[in-house]
Protein backbone atom coordinates (compact mmCIF):
# COMPACT_ATOMS: atom_id res chain seq x y z
CA UNK A 1 0.00 0.00 0.00
CA UNK A 2 1.38 3.44 -0.93
CA UNK A 3 1.11 6.63 1.11
CA UNK A 4 -1.40 9.13 -0.32
CA UNK A 5 -1.40 12.92 -0.29
CA UNK A 6 -4.62 12.92 1.74
CA UNK A 7 -2.99 10.72 4.38
CA UNK A 8 -0.13 13.23 4.63
CA UNK A 9 -2.58 16.14 4.88
CA UNK A 10 -4.58 14.39 7.62
CA UNK A 11 -1.41 13.45 9.49
CA UNK A 12 -0.06 17.02 9.43
CA UNK A 13 -3.43 18.40 10.55
CA UNK A 14 -3.53 15.94 13.45
CA UNK A 15 0.07 16.75 14.40
CA UNK A 16 -0.60 20.50 14.38
CA UNK A 17 -3.94 20.48 16.21
CA UNK A 18 -3.19 17.53 18.52
CA UNK A 19 -6.88 16.61 18.38
CA UNK A 20 -8.67 14.26 15.99
CA UNK A 21 -11.81 16.43 16.18
CA UNK A 22 -9.93 19.62 15.28
CA UNK A 23 -7.99 17.90 12.50
CA UNK A 24 -11.23 16.55 11.04
CA UNK A 25 -12.75 20.05 11.04
CA UNK A 26 -9.70 21.47 9.31
CA UNK A 27 -9.76 18.75 6.63
CA UNK A 28 -13.57 18.75 6.19
CA UNK A 29 -13.90 15.01 6.94
CA UNK A 30 -15.58 12.99 9.64
CA UNK A 31 -13.59 11.95 12.71
CA UNK A 32 -13.91 8.21 11.89
CA UNK A 33 -12.55 8.82 8.36
CA UNK A 34 -9.57 10.74 9.68
CA UNK A 35 -8.89 8.14 12.39
CA UNK A 36 -8.99 5.34 9.80
CA UNK A 37 -6.61 7.25 7.54
CA UNK A 38 -4.10 7.71 10.38
CA UNK A 39 -4.28 4.03 11.33
CA UNK A 40 -3.75 2.99 7.69
CA UNK A 41 -0.77 5.33 7.44
CA UNK A 42 0.78 3.83 10.58
CA UNK A 43 0.15 0.33 9.20
CA UNK A 44 1.88 1.24 5.93
CA UNK A 45 4.88 2.75 7.74
CA UNK A 46 4.89 -0.04 10.35
CA UNK A 47 5.43 2.50 13.16
CA UNK A 48 3.27 4.36 15.65
CA UNK A 49 3.15 8.05 14.78
CA UNK A 50 1.09 9.14 17.80
CA UNK A 51 0.47 8.19 21.37
CA UNK A 52 -3.14 8.67 22.42
CA UNK A 53 -3.95 10.45 25.70
CA UNK A 54 -7.11 11.75 27.34
CA UNK A 55 -6.17 15.28 26.29
CA UNK A 56 -5.44 14.37 22.67
CA UNK A 57 -2.57 13.17 20.49
CA UNK A 58 1.19 13.40 20.95
CA UNK A 59 3.79 12.62 18.32
CA UNK A 60 6.17 9.76 18.90
CA UNK A 61 9.86 10.10 18.02
CA UNK A 62 9.12 8.42 14.68
CA UNK A 63 6.15 10.75 14.24
CA UNK A 64 8.31 13.84 14.77
CA UNK A 65 10.72 12.64 12.11
CA UNK A 66 7.97 11.76 9.64
CA UNK A 67 6.28 15.13 10.20
CA UNK A 68 9.30 16.98 8.81
CA UNK A 69 9.20 14.86 5.64
CA UNK A 70 5.42 15.18 5.28
CA UNK A 71 5.52 18.98 5.63
CA UNK A 72 8.32 19.17 3.04
CA UNK A 73 6.34 17.03 0.58
CA UNK A 74 3.18 19.12 0.98
CA UNK A 75 5.09 22.41 0.68
CA UNK A 76 6.77 21.14 -2.49
CA UNK A 77 3.44 20.06 -3.94
CA UNK A 78 1.82 23.41 -3.11
CA UNK A 79 4.73 25.28 -4.70
CA UNK A 80 4.40 23.15 -7.83
CA UNK A 81 0.67 23.85 -8.03
CA UNK A 82 1.17 27.57 -7.47
CA UNK A 83 3.96 27.73 -10.05
CA UNK A 84 1.76 25.97 -12.59
CA UNK A 85 -1.16 28.27 -11.89
CA UNK A 86 1.12 31.27 -12.09
CA UNK A 87 1.89 30.26 -15.66
CA UNK A 88 -1.36 32.10 -16.38
CA UNK A 89 0.42 35.39 -15.60
CA UNK A 90 0.28 36.26 -19.32
CA UNK A 91 -3.53 36.09 -19.33
CA UNK A 92 -5.14 39.42 -20.19
CA UNK A 93 -8.65 40.74 -19.86
CA UNK A 94 -11.13 42.39 -17.53
CA UNK A 95 -13.05 40.62 -14.80
CA UNK A 96 -15.94 42.12 -12.89
CA UNK A 97 -16.34 40.38 -9.54
CA UNK A 98 -19.30 41.04 -7.27
CA UNK A 99 -18.76 40.81 -3.51
CA UNK A 100 -20.95 41.17 -0.44
CA UNK A 101 -20.10 43.46 2.47
CA UNK A 102 -18.62 40.61 4.53
CA UNK A 103 -16.21 39.77 1.73
CA UNK A 104 -15.41 43.45 1.24
CA UNK A 105 -14.71 43.87 4.96
CA UNK A 106 -12.44 40.88 5.44
CA UNK A 107 -11.14 39.63 2.11
CA UNK A 108 -11.01 42.37 -0.52
CA UNK A 109 -7.37 43.38 0.09
CA UNK A 110 -6.32 39.72 -0.06
CA UNK A 111 -8.31 39.16 -3.27
CA UNK A 112 -6.74 42.19 -4.92
CA UNK A 113 -3.27 41.15 -3.75
CA UNK A 114 -3.67 37.59 -5.06
CA UNK A 115 -4.93 38.81 -8.42
CA UNK A 116 -2.12 41.33 -8.82
CA UNK A 117 0.46 38.67 -8.03
CA UNK A 118 -0.93 35.83 -10.14
CA UNK A 119 -2.69 37.76 -12.92
CA UNK A 120 -0.86 41.07 -13.34
CA UNK A 121 -2.36 41.71 -16.78
CA UNK A 122 -5.96 41.13 -15.73
CA UNK A 123 -7.98 44.22 -14.85
CA UNK A 124 -10.01 43.44 -11.75
CA UNK A 125 -13.16 45.44 -11.03
CA UNK A 126 -14.69 44.50 -7.66
CA UNK A 127 -18.25 45.71 -7.04
CA UNK A 128 -20.02 45.53 -3.67
CA UNK A 129 -23.69 44.55 -3.81
CA UNK A 130 -26.21 42.71 -1.66
CA UNK A 131 -26.96 39.06 -2.32
CA UNK A 132 -30.12 39.58 -4.40
CA UNK A 133 -28.41 42.15 -6.63
CA UNK A 134 -25.47 39.80 -7.11
CA UNK A 135 -27.67 36.90 -8.20
CA UNK A 136 -29.48 39.13 -10.68
CA UNK A 137 -26.17 40.55 -11.94
CA UNK A 138 -24.82 37.05 -12.60
CA UNK A 139 -27.94 36.20 -14.60
CA UNK A 140 -27.75 39.37 -16.69
CA UNK A 141 -24.01 39.08 -17.33
CA UNK A 142 -23.23 42.25 -15.40
CA UNK A 143 -20.78 40.24 -13.26
CA UNK A 144 -18.40 37.49 -14.40
CA UNK A 145 -18.00 35.98 -10.95
CA UNK A 146 -19.11 36.59 -7.38
CA UNK A 147 -17.36 35.93 -4.09
CA UNK A 148 -20.13 35.43 -1.55
CA UNK A 149 -21.34 33.51 1.46
CA UNK A 150 -22.67 30.58 -0.54
CA UNK A 151 -24.64 29.45 2.50
CA UNK A 152 -26.81 32.58 1.93
CA UNK A 153 -27.44 32.07 -1.78
CA UNK A 154 -30.90 31.07 -2.97
CA UNK A 155 -31.39 27.62 -4.45
CA UNK A 156 -32.00 29.05 -7.92
CA UNK A 157 -30.92 26.40 -10.46
CA UNK A 158 -29.35 28.95 -12.81
CA UNK A 159 -26.72 30.04 -10.26
CA UNK A 160 -23.81 27.67 -9.78
CA UNK A 161 -22.00 27.79 -6.46
CA UNK A 162 -18.64 26.41 -5.42
CA UNK A 163 -17.65 26.19 -1.76
CA UNK A 164 -14.09 27.34 -1.12
CA UNK A 165 -13.87 27.88 2.61
CA UNK A 166 -15.82 26.52 5.57
CA UNK A 167 -15.42 28.69 8.66
CA UNK A 168 -16.82 27.37 11.93
CA UNK A 169 -18.85 29.69 14.14
CA UNK A 170 -17.82 29.81 17.81
CA UNK A 171 -18.63 31.73 20.98
CA UNK A 172 -16.57 34.88 21.56
CA UNK A 173 -16.11 36.13 25.12
CA UNK A 174 -13.75 38.31 27.10
CA UNK A 175 -10.90 36.52 28.88
CA UNK A 176 -12.59 37.25 32.23
CA UNK A 177 -15.94 35.75 31.28
CA UNK A 178 -17.01 32.63 33.27
CA UNK A 179 -17.50 30.64 30.04
CA UNK A 180 -13.99 31.45 28.76
CA UNK A 181 -12.48 28.60 30.75
CA UNK A 182 -14.85 25.97 29.36
CA UNK A 183 -13.89 23.77 26.40
CA UNK A 184 -17.47 23.37 25.18
CA UNK A 185 -20.49 25.64 25.57
CA UNK A 186 -24.14 25.06 24.64
CA UNK A 187 -26.57 27.57 23.15
CA UNK A 188 -28.70 27.16 26.26
CA UNK A 189 -25.81 28.50 28.35
CA UNK A 190 -25.45 31.46 25.98
CA UNK A 191 -29.19 32.22 25.85
CA UNK A 192 -29.24 33.92 29.26
CA UNK A 193 -26.26 36.16 28.58
CA UNK A 194 -26.13 39.69 27.10
CA UNK A 195 -25.59 39.15 23.36
CA UNK A 196 -24.03 41.53 20.81
CA UNK A 197 -25.51 40.96 17.36
CA UNK A 198 -23.62 41.78 14.16
CA UNK A 199 -25.99 43.02 11.45
CA UNK A 200 -24.11 42.29 8.21
CA UNK A 201 -24.67 40.23 5.05
CA UNK A 202 -27.91 38.53 6.20
CA UNK A 203 -26.18 37.39 9.39
CA UNK A 204 -29.23 38.34 11.46
CA UNK A 205 -31.36 35.90 9.44
CA UNK A 206 -28.80 33.14 9.93
CA UNK A 207 -28.70 33.79 13.69
CA UNK A 208 -32.49 33.68 13.85
CA UNK A 209 -32.62 30.33 12.06
CA UNK A 210 -30.20 28.40 14.25
CA UNK A 211 -31.52 29.86 17.50
CA UNK A 212 -35.11 29.07 16.48
CA UNK A 213 -34.10 25.52 15.54
CA UNK A 214 -32.89 25.08 19.11
CA UNK A 215 -36.11 26.64 20.48
CA UNK A 216 -34.06 29.38 22.10
CA UNK A 217 -33.59 33.11 21.66
CA UNK A 218 -30.50 35.28 22.22
CA UNK A 219 -30.70 38.14 24.71
CA UNK A 220 -29.65 40.90 22.29
CA UNK A 221 -28.47 44.02 24.12
CA UNK A 222 -26.87 45.74 21.13
CA UNK A 223 -27.14 45.38 17.37
CA UNK A 224 -24.50 46.91 15.11
CA UNK A 225 -23.08 46.82 11.58
CA UNK A 226 -19.57 47.40 12.97
CA UNK A 227 -17.42 44.34 13.64
CA UNK A 228 -15.01 46.54 15.59
CA UNK A 229 -17.84 47.59 17.89
CA UNK A 230 -18.67 43.92 18.43
CA UNK A 231 -15.06 43.11 19.28
CA UNK A 232 -14.76 45.99 21.74
CA UNK A 233 -18.02 45.20 23.53
CA UNK A 234 -17.08 41.53 23.83
CA UNK A 235 -13.54 42.32 25.04
CA UNK A 236 -14.98 44.71 27.66
CA UNK A 237 -17.30 41.93 28.88
CA UNK A 238 -20.42 43.91 27.98
CA UNK A 239 -21.74 40.98 25.97
CA UNK A 240 -20.83 37.80 24.10
CA UNK A 241 -21.33 36.95 20.46
CA UNK A 242 -21.16 34.04 18.01
CA UNK A 243 -19.10 34.62 14.87
CA UNK A 244 -16.91 32.63 12.52
CA UNK A 245 -13.20 31.81 12.65
CA UNK A 246 -12.62 33.77 9.44
CA UNK A 247 -13.43 37.08 11.14
CA UNK A 248 -11.86 36.25 14.51
CA UNK A 249 -9.17 38.49 15.94
CA UNK A 250 -7.82 37.99 19.48
CA UNK A 251 -7.66 41.77 20.07
CA UNK A 252 -10.20 44.57 19.85
CA UNK A 253 -9.03 47.88 18.38
CA UNK A 254 -8.86 49.39 21.88
CA UNK A 255 -6.56 46.65 23.19
CA UNK A 256 -9.06 44.27 24.80
CA UNK A 257 -8.57 40.52 24.60
CA UNK A 258 -11.07 38.05 23.15
CA UNK A 259 -11.30 34.29 23.53
CA UNK A 260 -13.34 31.89 21.42
CA UNK A 261 -14.89 28.62 22.56
CA UNK A 262 -16.37 25.64 20.71
CA UNK A 263 -20.16 25.51 20.62
CA UNK A 264 -22.15 22.34 21.04
CA UNK A 265 -25.22 21.91 18.89
CA UNK A 266 -26.36 22.81 15.40
CA UNK A 267 -24.65 26.15 14.78
CA UNK A 268 -23.92 26.32 11.03
CA UNK A 269 -20.55 27.22 9.58
CA UNK A 270 -20.01 30.30 7.43
CA UNK A 271 -19.36 28.93 3.94
CA UNK A 272 -17.53 31.21 1.54
CA UNK A 273 -17.20 30.53 -2.16
CA UNK A 274 -17.60 31.67 -5.72
CA UNK A 275 -20.75 31.82 -7.81
CA UNK A 276 -21.39 32.26 -11.51
CA UNK A 277 -24.16 31.71 -14.02
CA UNK A 278 -24.74 28.03 -14.71
CA UNK A 279 -23.98 27.19 -18.32
CA UNK A 280 -22.09 30.42 -18.96
CA UNK A 281 -18.71 30.09 -20.69
CA UNK A 282 -16.17 31.91 -18.53
CA UNK A 283 -13.52 33.96 -20.27
CA UNK A 284 -9.91 32.93 -19.86
CA UNK A 285 -9.42 35.83 -17.46
CA UNK A 286 -12.47 34.85 -15.39
CA UNK A 287 -11.40 31.19 -15.23
CA UNK A 288 -7.89 32.21 -14.18
CA UNK A 289 -9.40 34.51 -11.54
CA UNK A 290 -11.48 31.63 -10.17
CA UNK A 291 -8.32 29.52 -9.85
CA UNK A 292 -6.57 32.37 -8.02
CA UNK A 293 -9.50 32.56 -5.60
CA UNK A 294 -9.37 28.81 -4.98
CA UNK A 295 -5.71 29.04 -4.05
CA UNK A 296 -6.34 32.05 -1.80
CA UNK A 297 -9.11 30.17 0.01
CA UNK A 298 -6.69 27.39 0.96
CA UNK A 299 -4.35 29.95 2.50
CA UNK A 300 -7.19 31.63 4.40
CA UNK A 301 -8.39 28.28 5.72
CA UNK A 302 -5.00 27.58 7.27
CA UNK A 303 -4.68 31.09 8.70
CA UNK A 304 -8.15 31.21 10.27
CA UNK A 305 -7.85 27.93 12.18
CA UNK A 306 -5.18 28.23 14.86
CA UNK A 307 -5.52 26.25 18.07
CA UNK A 308 -8.64 27.34 19.88
CA UNK A 309 -6.83 28.38 23.07
CA UNK A 310 -5.81 31.57 21.25
CA UNK A 311 -3.95 33.77 23.70
CA UNK A 312 -2.99 37.16 22.33
CA UNK A 313 -0.32 37.65 24.97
Amino acid sequence: MSVTIKQLQYFVAAAETRQVSRAALRCYVSQPSLTTSLKNLEATLKVSLFTRHSDGLRLTVQGEGFLRHAEHILRTLESAVEETRNSTSSVEGRVRIAITDTVSEYMLPRIIGAMRTQLPLVELEPVERNRLEIEEGLRSGEFDLAVVLVSNLSRAPDIRRENLLKSERRLWTSFEHPLASQKLVSLRQVAGLPFVLLDMDEHVDTVGRYWSASHLKPNVVFRTKSIEAVRSLVAQNIGVTILSDLVFRPWSHDGGKIRRTVLAGAVPSMDLGIAYQRGAVLSQAAEASANALRLLAKTLTRESQPLLDDDPQ
